[in-house]
């Protein structure tokens, strides 16, 4: 870590835009509490590997913000939906978030471009056109059950290649 930032300069410069985050994908009041209390802890113990010169520390702590959320969504048994996820990522009333959006942005094309084609074209098909795996598996010309199979690969892939760059646990 180049540049020391404290928990407390943490949380003193960022508390209010992190509770304005989470607020906004977030509809109880008592999880966005809560939420937003797994964010601080979360960058809390994850403050050894910030690295200043890689990026802010608030694009840090919306990234975590940003999968605090997520994970949210995941612990109440529902999936999110499509919606739901391009709203955390084009939501960006502030400059911080903006380069989050920026810097996500460019890691899920640079995840996107490692992936063989097929397994690309679907994921394209499915989460960027809103296409069902009945329509993708027609434009791709497999079945409905391989579409299924192909997209959970890749996105298992994704998920490997944006931990390594540091975006996701």
């Amino acid at each position: 870590m180049s540049k020391t930032i404290t928990p407390d300069e943490l949380y003193q410069n960022y508390s209010g835009k992190v509770e304005r985050y989470v607020s906004a994908h977030v509809q109880n009041v008592h999880d966005r509490a809560d939420v937003v209390q797994q964010v601080f802890l979360n960058a809390i113990s994850a403050m050894d590997s910030y690295d200043s010169e890689r990026s802010a520390p608030g694009t840090w702590l919306y990234a975590i913000a940003r999968n605090a959320v997520i994970d949210y969504y995941r612990r109440q048994s529902r999936e999110p939906l499509a919606a739901e996820l391009e709203e955390l990522t084009l939501t960006s009333p502030g400059a911080d978030e903006q380069i989050l959006t920026q810097e996500t942005m460019e890691a899920l094309a640079g995840a996107l471009e490692k992936l063989p084609e097929r397994e690309r074209n679907i994921l394209i098909f499915r989460f960027y056109h809103g296409l069902s795996a009945q329509e993708t598996a027609k434009r791709v010309g497999v079945s409905y059950a391989n579409v299924r199979f192909l997209q959970n690969r890749a996105l298992k892939k994704m998920r490997g290649y944006l931990c390594e760059a540091g975006y996701v646990r």
